[in-house]
């Protein structure tokens, strides 16, 4: 066989090929996306033939983005060999140590074309059509995005209610999050921007990640529109694996185990001119992916304690946060300290009230005694 390499520089034949070449990109990257298909094809010709295919795989995906984007002729669109080519696995920039998903091939050429192609880039080309650049791709790909998203976090959090399931979503969803992740893929050295992003007028930080973020949901879409079959499932699949790391791991997203531990932490330490205060700790509200974090936390005033604290907690609400204090609380040592007191206290009144009623009910028989007595004297 002869040797061949792929010239992003040469022009494309004709429309079949590009499609052939697109669909040849996309097969070697659903087979490298699933594990087991992977696995079958080591097995079927050996370790050294399926590392190749991979390695085959990974260069027709860069070279079918740097195809697409010649098309550009702006002033910040870069040649097709300076494109940077999409690594398999990226770095994630907030947590050490894991990594991104292989980015999957849209296999069709036109569609990826248009993700890249900014508004403002289509016009000075003369396309006046909005089909021409990603702002339609990026409508849709927004649905899509929550819809998988939804579907997402409500199997992985079944007991969670609506409220604080859109919480989770907004996470996912937001702007933030969405450029972290083409940035993550390099989409800013494919993307033709108008000269004017790239030199910082008029596009503060805030309108750049946005954009970013309008991109790569447009990417989900092409996705999805060139794979009528799989595009769907590969696309759900792939966002699942990037959004599992930014799912919260801290416990202020659960439901609290014992909704009933103010009540129950109550029946343990209150009595007559004892008080329990729940106060945010202001100092502690951290905001978080855009969230405010309230720390609140539990003091008893009485039994010889004074605005002494008993636990904390933190949740996404202050009376959510507040239970969390009670839970913490109740299996904290003090609080066990204090029930004992309290449990002298209380024993010490019931031997006082039992020892009045005795009185009191051995007065009352003296006196129904004498009462009788009295009676049968008159009679």
């Amino acid at each position: 066989m002869g040797n061949y390499c792929l010239n992003s520089d040469a022009p494309t034949s004709s429309p079949a090929l590009a499609t052939r070449f697109a669909q040849t990109a996309q097969l070697c990257s659903e087979i490298f996306d699933n594990p087991q298909m992977a696995s079958e094809l080591t097995a079927l010709v050996g370790q050294d033939l399926a590392k190749a295919a991979l390695d085959i795989g990974q260069v027709l995906h860069s070279k079918q983005l740097a195809v697409s984007s010649t098309r550009s002729s702006t002033v910040n669109a870069k040649p097709s060999s300076e494109l940077a080519e999409v690594p398999n696995t990226v770095p994630h920039t907030e947590n050490l140590g894991v990594t991104f998903p292989k980015l999957p091939a849209i296999g069709d050429l036109s569609l990826e074309s248009i993700v890249f192609t900014h508004r403002c880039s289509a016009e000075k080309e003369g396309h006046l059509d909005s089909r021409e650049s990603y702002e339609r791709l990026e409508f849709l790909g927004d649905a899509y995005v929550e819809l998988i998203a939804s579907r997402f976090i409500y199997q992985k959090y079944p007991d969670l209610p609506p409220g604080k399931l859109s919480q989770i979503r907004e996470c996912l969803v937001r702007n933030e999050t969405l450029g972290s992740f083409a940035l993550a893929y390099k989409f800013d050295n494919h993307i033709d921007l108008p000269a004017s992003y790239l030199e910082g007028r008029g596009a503060p930080r805030k309108i750049l990640i946005k954009t970013f973020g309008d991109v790569f949901e447009a990417y989900v879409a092409a996705l999805i529109l060139s794979d009528q079959k799989n595009g769907f499932e590969r696309a759900e699949a792939w966002l699942v694996q990037l959004w599992t790391p930014k799912l919260p791991g801290n416990e202020a997203y659960q439901l609290p185990q014992n909704k009933f531990a103010k009540q129950d932490l109550a029946k343990k330490i209150m009595g007559k001119g004892i008080k329990i205060d729940y106060r945010v700790e202001e100092e502690q509200a951290v905001k978080k992916e855009g969230k405010i974090w309230y720390t609140v936390g539990a003091y008893i005033t009485g039994w010889g304690w004074e605005n002494c604290h008993l636990g904390s907690g933190k949740a996404l609400s202050t009376g959510e946060a507040g239970i969390r204090a009670a839970m913490q609380a109740l299996v904290s040592p003090l609080t066990a300290q204090i029930g004992a007191v309290k449990r002298d206290h209380d024993a010490k009144v019931k031997l006082e009230r039992d020892y009045y009623a005795k009185v009191k009910l051995e007065e009352d028989c003296d006196a129904k005694v004498k009462l009788e007595q009295d009676h049968d004297m008159q009679r």
